[in-house]
């Protein structure tokens, strides 16, 4: 039987790029989508199955859980985003609690929602946080408070996990070279920043059987920027 993981965040810019190396290696994947456009862009893909879920959403999510197989052998949590460039003092409270429940509260959500089966199968969890975490920059304080949430979290799952063989692990990336963050990119900086498809192969060795005495584990990709 082919394993099988659930993405958050599969359509994602991030995201497209997971899902086509699980689906290459032979993986099934149940994936989340928030909209309908992502819904059938995934629905496209081979061996993809898709489920409509706002993963900040308590109800969404623990819907989501009783539509999971028993027998799931991963979880990848991509969904994530940011509200960056100003101080804290400038920083609107409305930014905070959007950057909070994006990052943070769905970690916990799919978290709740998914380690009982992950210690179940000796699974493997996987999300991600961000360079700031570790080495504070300017302008993204509330930021790297909510990726330290996210953080602390899956650290905390794969300590929770570890007696029943269950593992958890975090990718601390600095800047991908998305589609989107391209947009924005100036003077060639872009040529430093990582490539989505070398994360991407990170998190399926986290997820495979050659990962598995790796848990706990915070993992900076940073590409050419300095920490």
């Amino acid at each position: 039987m082919a394993q099988q993981v659930l993405i958050t965040g599969a359509a994602g810019g991030l995201g497209q790029h997971v899902t086509q190396l699980f689906l290459n290696r032979g993986w099934e994947v149940i994936a989340t989508a928030l909209t309908d456009e992502e819904q059938h862009w995934l629905g496209s893909l081979p061996h993809c199955r898709t489920i409509l879920c706002d993963v900040t959403r308590t109800d969404q999510v623990a819907q989501l859980a009783t539509e999971l197989p028993p027998t799931l052998d991963a979880v990848v949590h991509l969904v994530g985003g940011i509200r960056a460039g100003k101080p804290i003092e400038e920083t609107a409270e409305e930014d905070f609690h959007f950057m909070w429940e994006l990052n943070a509260h769905s970690t916990y959500l799919i978290l709740r929602a998914t380690l009982p089966i992950l210690k179940r199968t000796a699974g493997a969890f996987v999300a991600i946080g961000a360079k700031t975490v570790l080495h504070t920059e300017t302008n993204k304080a509330l930021y790297g408070a909510a990726k330290a949430a996210v953080v602390h979290l899956v650290l905390a799952a794969a300590e929770e996990g570890r007696a029943s063989g269950m593992r958890a692990n975090v990718i601390v990336p600095s800047i991908l070279r998305t589609e989107a963050n391209l947009q924005w990119a100036r003077n060639g900086e872009e040529q430093g920043w990582v490539d989505p498809t070398d994360v991407a192969r990170m998190i399926a060795f986290l997820c495979s059987d050659a990962g598995r005495g790796v848990t706990g584990c915070i993992v900076p990709m940073y590409g050419k920027i300095p920490a």
